[in-house]
């Protein structure tokens, strides 16, 4: 049990006039000894067996009625004097980093100060003698020069006292005053608190589990709890307990918990008193913004969070300082989807397809720029460094304007981002789709995707499939290798061509310039070289004014792996 510590000190100056009779020796007490040690001292040294004999006459001094405690390492030195700090200061000494001891290791008692003869026991044992338990790795933290970073502006009293709180908090909760409830314990409790205070002190998740085990059951599910709805009495017991400065630190905690739970269930509100003056906040704790902006930011970047309903019918939104301002920064990257067509120098349905194969990031409503920045980044990042020129370059706006359907942009742009297609740049400094180039046959190898059979498809859909132009293809359909008939596109007639009709086109036919790349020869020697090798040419330049030259494919030619058999090559 704890004493106040005495304030008046004139009892040291009247040494041993305190107590009736003469003494042969007259110690001096020492500034830091208390006066039951004192007590001991005078009677150890005037050779008296019992101390009770001595009788005070300061009526004013404590009595011999609590329980002594002493440190072992103290006491087994020559000069020893029994310290005022055991007595009405922490169970600790801080010389020795060891706790403090009130049990005889010899008959197991707990000692009260008419049970002590200064060093001995009243069974004969010395109190230097009794092991005790030296600090552990958390007390040594808790007083150390260097704490944690979350409590180097607290002395070493602060921390200790905070920690002490916690400790209590963390055994006996909240209900019926932690505190007292500890006092009425054994000398030991102390030892148990301060320890566990100290390690959660220095873990500010486990504070956090701590508050999560604290809260009170929650009254109704439908509205977001009060701090004081969810801790009660907790403020109180932080102004009647705590000083100043373990109160800010215990209300930084509360502040942090608080932010903390508005990103999952468990929200709770807190409007804090006193933090006018800080950086986008008004006094009571509102921030700046009001409800119907926060409103508007929440809706357009599609965040929830939870609302609180006042009884007048108000709502306030639980979101954090640091939470709102980096939606407020993605709310202005959000722009519509006509102005991202504009910034990306695509098509808005191209936009949408990427969006929907989420290559770029989009609310309901909006696009986000930063998708749009990313995704280009990550096109030039797989650019090739040092690589040879293309045989047949595009840039890849004109190739996404002339080949690649908006179906196939999600499958051409993820190849372009994987690498799978070569890219060769010309200013990596302005990653625009205009400055980087691929080879038309890549384009055509990469936009290949799945069509229903029999679904009809526009001549100038087919030469984006094909990888061609669309003049080329209206020649391939007008002399006849390239079947059409008379369709409905949408709501106008047309000539319309079947999948099936065009596939049956690729399997039979293939450009001269894509075998004459697999046989490694120029795109200018390969009309030369096909009248060498005995191919025939279908149509082309030469053949009926046609602008590429299209051959039949011969049988055992892999173009796609470069595979060319004998009797071509020769």
């Amino acid at each position: 049990m704890t004493h106040e510590p005495i304030r008046c000190g004139d009892w040291r100056s009247r040494g041993t006039a305190l107590f009736a009779g003469q003494f042969l020796v007259r110690p001096r007490a020492r500034s830091d000894e208390s006066f039951l040690g004192y007590r001991l001292r005078v009677a150890d040294v005037n050779g008296l067996s019992n101390p009770n004999w001595l009788e005070c006459v300061e009526k004013t001094l404590p009595k011999t009625h609590g329980i002594a405690r002493w440190c072992p390492y103290c006491l087994a030195v020559a000069d020893r004097y029994w310290r005022e700090e055991w007595y009405a200061g922490w169970p600790a000494c801080l010389t020795h980093r060891s706790w403090l001891t009130s049990t005889c290791c010899s008959c197991r008692r707990t000692l009260r100060w008419k049970q002590v003869r200064f060093a001995l026991c009243t069974c004969g044992a010395p109190l230097c003698n009794v092991k005790v338990d030296d600090f552990s790795p958390e007390i040594l933290r808790l007083i150390g020069e260097q704490a944690d970073s979350n409590t180097d502006l607290l002395s070493v009293a602060e921390r200790w006292n905070l920690a002490r709180f916690i400790g209590a908090l963390a055994r006996f909760g909240l209900q019926g005053k932690p505190l007292k409830k500890a006092s009425r314990q054994s000398e030991n409790i102390e030892q148990f608190l301060v320890t566990t205070g100290a390690s959660l002190i220095a873990d500010r998740p486990a504070c956090f589990d701590l508050l999560d085990r604290l809260r009170a059951p929650p009254v109704g599910v439908s509205n977001v709890p009060l701090l004081p709805e969810v801790f009660p009495h907790l403020l109180t017991m932080l102004r009647k307990r705590l000083d100043e400065a373990e109160r800010c630190w215990m209300l930084n905690l509360l502040d942090a918990y608080v932010t903390d739970s508005s990103r999952n269930v468990s929200s709770v509100l807190w409007e804090r008193k006193g933090v006018a003056g800080r950086a986008g906040w008004e006094p009571g704790g509102r921030q700046k913004t009001r409800n119907p902006a926060i409103a508007t930011v929440l809706a357009q970047t599609g965040v929830i969070v939870p609302v609180r309903r006042t009884r007048a019918g108000r709502q306030k939104f639980v979101i954090s300082r640091t939470d709102l301002q980096s939606l407020q920064k993605a709310q202005r990257s959000l722009v519509t989807l006509k102005t991202a067509a504009r910034y990306a120098g695509m098509s808005s349905r191209r936009i949408e397809a990427l969006a929907k194969a989420g290559l770029i990031t989009s609310t309901s409503t909006r696009i986000d720029k930063r998708s749009i920045d990313h995704l280009l980044d990550s096109i030039v990042g797989a650019c090739a460094r040092d690589a040879p020129a293309l045989d047949d370059p595009v840039s890849v706006a004109d190739a996404l304007r002339l080949y690649v359907p908006v179906e196939a942009s999600a499958v051409f742009f993820d190849r372009l981002v994987n690498g799978n297609v070569r890219l060769v740049p010309t200013r990596i400094k302005m990653p625009m789709l205009r400055q980087i180039f691929v080879d038309r046959c890549d384009v055509a190898a990469s936009i290949r995707v799945a069509v229903e059979s029999g679904s009809p498809l526009s001549i100038v859909e087919a030469a984006r499939r094909l990888g061609i132009k669309q003049e080329v293809m209206y020649h391939l359909v007008n002399i006849g290798l390239v079947k059409t008939r008379t369709g409905k596109l949408r709501r106008r007639a047309a000539r319309v061509i079947e999948a099936d009709d065009l596939l049956k086109f690729t399997e039979q036919f293939a450009p001269l310039l894509t075998m004459a790349k697999a046989a490694g020869v120029s795109p200018r020697q390969a009309p030369e070289w096909a009248r060498q090798s005995g191919v025939g040419l279908i149509t082309g330049p030469s053949v009926d004014g046609g602008r590429q030259y299209w051959i039949r494919r011969p049988a055992g030619v892999d173009i796609s792996r470069g595979v060319i058999p004998a009797r071509v090559k020769d």
